[in-house]
């Protein structure tokens, strides 16, 4: 019998929980991918570095196919949160189930979660997913993986090794959308048409190369170091339109992010801000 892994890999962990999910969904025809943390540790090529702890799956998936994933979701066990469709304006689906990792004091919380976000990734910045859902077999692109724990504001410990993870264990960086690379033109243009973007992504670049020694990437760190240098030679030099330039004149006086719950790490739907 597979003995249960906590952080994800054997059994009854929460990654072949997310695998199981997107084999469902694709032989029903849905199309469901891997995005937030679990996608960074599906890249992930050396597990003692990035290996942690997952409560949640966090999943994109076309909005068109909403109804078919919270049917499928329904099916495999998983309980529909109904307030968040309303309160996200049907952008985001929520789900539950009974936590099933072991912890040492019997459970490591009440429950764990799916949160199923509808044609776009939001949370302080939005990224658009609908064209990016069939370049990887289980994850929404490298660079999109890489994009969704770039773009945050207030990037805690995790965050920044799930980020040098992305960049350490691509495959290469390229200019095109290839399985898991990173795409440097996607990145950089991305970035220069949202100042706010370019701004959280540029300063995570900033603060991944200052934490490399605490890290440890050990032999890697010279080639992270410059691949970090590269996506930083790619957000400076993508052209930048008027607008743009005349954003980044007014910097942090003025709002550049969505709202986020800090405690939760959740966006905040206009009708939840204060």
């Amino acid at each position: 019998m597979a003995t249960y892994d906590p952080y994800g890999r054997g059994e009854r962990g929460m990654l072949d929980e997310a695998h199981r999910i997107i084999d469902a969904a694709r032989a029903e025809g849905v199309t469901v991918r891997l995005l937030g943390g679990l996608a960074v540790r599906e890249h992930c090529r050396e597990a003692a570095f990035c290996e942690r702890p997952y409560r949640d799956i966090d999943l994109a998936a076309p909005k068109r196919a909403a109804k078919a994933a919270t049917a499928l979701l329904g099916r495999l066990g998983w309980t529909e949160n109904r307030q968040v469709a309303m309160a996200a304006a049907g952008a985001k689906r929520q789900f539950f189930r009974a936590c099933r990792h072991p912890g040492d004091e019997g459970t490591a919380h009440v429950d764990d979660r799916i949160d199923l976000y509808l044609d776009a990734f939001r949370l302080h910045h939005a990224i658009d997913l609908r064209r990016r859902l069939e370049i990887e077999p289980y994850t929404v692109s490298t660079s999109d993986v890489a994009l969704v724990k770039l773009q945050r504001t207030a990037a805690n410990d995790d965050d920044l090794r799930d980020m040098v993870t992305m960049v350490k264990d691509a495959a290469a960086l390229t200019t095109s959308d290839l399985p898991d690379a990173l795409n440097v033109d996607y990145i950089g243009r991305l970035c220069a048409a949202d100042w706010g973007l370019y701004h959280d992504v540029s300063r995570n670049l900033a603060r991944c190369r200052g934490a490399l020694e605490a890290l440890d990437a050990g032999a890697a760190t010279a080639r992270v170091a410059a691949r970090l240098d590269a996506l930083d030679d790619a957000l400076a030099t993508a052209p930048k339109s008027r607008r743009w330039r005349l954003r980044a004149k007014l910097g942090e006086r003025l709002a550049w992010h969505e709202p986020v719950d800090d405690a939760e790490g959740v966006y905040l739907t206009p009708a939840e801000r204060p």
